[in-house]
């Protein structure tokens, strides 16, 4: 492979990841049923977050790990469990970059 598509694999699999860390943490708060039910909502005032403030990692540095509205915290273990799945998803993509250039007999 061409060493531009490594790193669009790479930084696929880095945003990928992130995502899925991301729905795994509404999984661990919520359980998997209530993850399927409802938009996503500040803890705080309980506005219902726009798809902007969803963006995993993203969103936690542009707002500061605080609701734009009233300002109450985000945890940080939703922070941690996006940043554990892009850093899975990246090591899982850099796996298959590797593979993918390995000689053939």
């Amino acid at each position: 492979m061409t060493a531009g598509l490594d790193v669009i694999l790479v930084v696929f699999g880095t945003l990928a990841g992130a995502v899925a860390g991301s729905f795994a943490g509404v999984v661990r708060a919520r359980g998997w049923r209530g993850a399927a039910r409802g938009r996503s909502c500040c803890e705080g005032c309980h506005r219902e977050l726009r798809w902007y403030e969803l963006v995993p990692v993203a969103s936690y540095a542009v707002q500061s790990g605080r609701c734009r509205s009233c300002r109450a915290p985000i945890g940080r273990a939703a922070l941690w469990v996006e940043l554990l799945g892009a850093a899975i998803g990246a090591g899982l993509f850099l796996g298959v970059v590797g593979l993918a250039s390995l000689p053939t007999r």
